[in-house]
């Protein structure tokens, strides 16, 4: 017999703000999706490397669920394809946004050598979106489309076929390394491996949040 101050409990954790019961069955279930591929993202912005990052956290939300084998794209028996297309604003200088400098003096002075003196960017921000399209059952030539580099002209795929197609925007930030290069030991012989480490930090952060937003996405409507 299930005690009165069971159901309570039940019914307090329900209602906590941010909780919820998961269903981790298959979500497509109802879509006879028993099988997913997932190629790697079409990186369409301004940002290298992107692809693999925000490829990995959403095969890893999708493994998660025990109904659905993740496969490989190829002209095998998937039911279905999760294409993702990355996109950004294409000009560099439309991409970052400088929100913070310093200025070339003191010992950074020595280190731009003759030139005049002028503002680093310190930190900066960015737009990145990501746009993910559910298709089942493509045909080979619709997978050929969507392993080549051609992956984003969705144009070319049925409509009838396309079970969702959502976009996440997103925006970060991080600092860039700016310090002297006066001798070897100088901390600014590593300015740019450092700016690329806190950057590549924060795509990381954003693709797990794109993760979790398709989680809410498969929970609240499928």
């Amino acid at each position: 017999m299930i005690r009165f101050g069971h159901i309570l409990f039940f019914l307090f954790l329900t209602s906590c703000a941010g909780y919820r019961v998961r269903d981790r069955g298959n979500p497509f279930e109802q879509e006879n999706i028993h099988s997913l591929a997932i190629p790697m993202f079409v990186n369409k912005s301004s940002y290298p490397g992107v692809g693999p990052i925000f490829t990995r956290e959403v095969t890893k939300l999708m493994s998660s669920y025990p109904g659905i084998r993740i496969k490989g794209l190829s002209g095998g028996t998937e039911d279905a394809v999760l294409v993702g297309i990355i996109e950004s604003p294409r000009r560099y200088a439309d991409a970052y946004k400088t929100t913070a400098t310093k200025f070339t003096d003191g010992e950074l002075e020595q280190s731009i050598g003759n030139r005049a003196q002028f503002y680093l960017p310190t930190a900066s921000s960015y737009a990145i979106t990501l746009r993910l399209i559910l298709i089942k059952n493509p045909s080979i030539a619709e997978k050929e489309l969507l392993a080549s580099s051609l992956g984003a002209k969705m144009e070319n795929i049925s409509t009838s076929k396309i079970i969702f197609q959502q976009s996440f925007n997103y925006t970060g930030a991080f600092n860039r390394e700016a310090k002297d290069t006066i001798t070897s030991d100088s901390g600014g012989i590593v300015n740019y491996s450092k700016t690329k480490r806190y950057f590549t930090q924060t795509i990381e952060n954003l693709a797990k949040q794109a993760a979790r937003d398709l989680e809410d996405l498969v929970i609240n409507v499928f």
